[in-house]
């Protein structure tokens, strides 16, 4: 939990009360140069956690990359027990070129902890994990949908475990999924070694939302706040509502044709109501998409195309916290 008297990472020394820039390396290029990812460490004036802040595992989802620029902006290393590492941009490769992969279609997020002699995401996945995530207590890995889909802002994470939860409940999401991650993820990976870990999805791939940015940020803000690295603020909106998820799952298409949808993330759907349509090139209706359960639309597909085993929404089912769900989205609408 304490920081040590002189930090360091990468080679770099950071005193207590400092914050510095690295570009720490992670592979090499085409053209046998260095490919490196910013990280800043903000180390505070006082005692705490060390934490990982991490964005842009895929290198097209980037409006995580606006909520790590704004912590590094806004935290006072004076006011910070513990410390920080921001890493605002993970995979470089990806981000450049404006993909979700590392070279080779490879998903970083899928090789975690990694191989120091294995393939390239292996090896990538291994330097990230060995000198950052090691170095941390608890972490919180941002995201957005897939390419093709928007999400609500919501948090996932193992709530079967203490910390996880704590630091999930923490961060003030409305709908928090319950679920232990895919093998070889960062957050599952870390989690299972001893650093618990949250991850917050947003948005799009490819765009920035302030809207989602800014409920992103407060969450981080959140957590920090409540694991004792910040000072809490008065009056802190706290959510209208939060449920825990156990169980979501996607709607598929059956039929090929041209996507009508009828709904946006964050609305509740009830069993049998019709999410949308799916026609032919002449307008006519090939079938329509009725929702299989009662439940929240936390993803939905944002692609007029759709083939049989398209996922059009992802429903998070609700059931004892449905009717004070109800209720709140009732009095906000009203």
């Amino acid at each position: 939990m304490t920081p040590p008297e002189e930090f360091s990472i990468a080679g770099f020394k950071i005193g207590a009360g400092q914050r510095r820039e690295i570009y720490f390396k992670i592979s090499e290029s085409f053209l046998a140069s260095s490919v490196q990812i910013p990280v800043t460490i903000i180390r505070g004036l006082h005692e705490g956690p060390t934490v990982f802040i991490t964005a842009a595992i895929h290198g097209d989802e980037i409006n995580g990359i606006e909520i790590v620029r704004k912590l590094i902006f806004e935290t006072d290393e004076s006011r910070l027990s513990g410390t920080l590492l921001c890493v605002p941009v993970v995979n470089i490769p990806g981000f450049l070129e404006q993909k979700r992969d590392l070279p080779y279609n490879r998903d970083l997020n899928r090789f975690f902890p990694g191989k120091v002699r294995g393939n390239n995401a292996e090896r990538v996945a291994y330097k990230l994990f060995t000198q950052l995530v090691r170095r941390s207590d608890w972490g919180i890995d941002l995201h957005t949908a897939a390419h093709g889909r928007a999400n609500m802002p919501h948090i996932r994470g193992d709530m079967s475990h203490p910390k996880v939860r704590k630091l999930a409940r923490a961060f003030g999401s409305g709908v928090i999924i319950d679920n232990v991650g895919r093998r070889g993820s960062l957050r599952r990976t870390a989690t299972e070694r001893g650093i618990p870990t949250i991850l917050f999805e947003a948005g799009e791939t490819g765009k920035f939302s302030r809207e989602f940015s800014e409920a992103g940020y407060r969450g981080v803000r959140n957590v920090l706040e409540q694991m004792g690295m910040l000072s809490r603020k008065k009056n802190r909106p706290r959510p209208s509502y939060q449920v825990i998820v156990k169980n979501s799952d996607w709607v598929r298409a059956e039929r090929g044709g041209i996507l009508d949808l009828f709904f946006h993330p964050g609305q509740l759907v009830y069993k049998g109501d019709v999410l949308g349509e799916i026609l032919n090139p002449f307008g006519k209706t090939v079938t329509k998409i009725r929702s299989p359960y009662t439940g929240m639309l936390v993803g939905v597909s944002t692609q007029p195309l759709a083939i049989p085993g398209t996922g059009i929404c992802h429903i998070a089912r609700l059931s004892k916290t449905l009717s004070k769900v109800e209720q709140v989205l009732d009095k906000i609408s009203s």
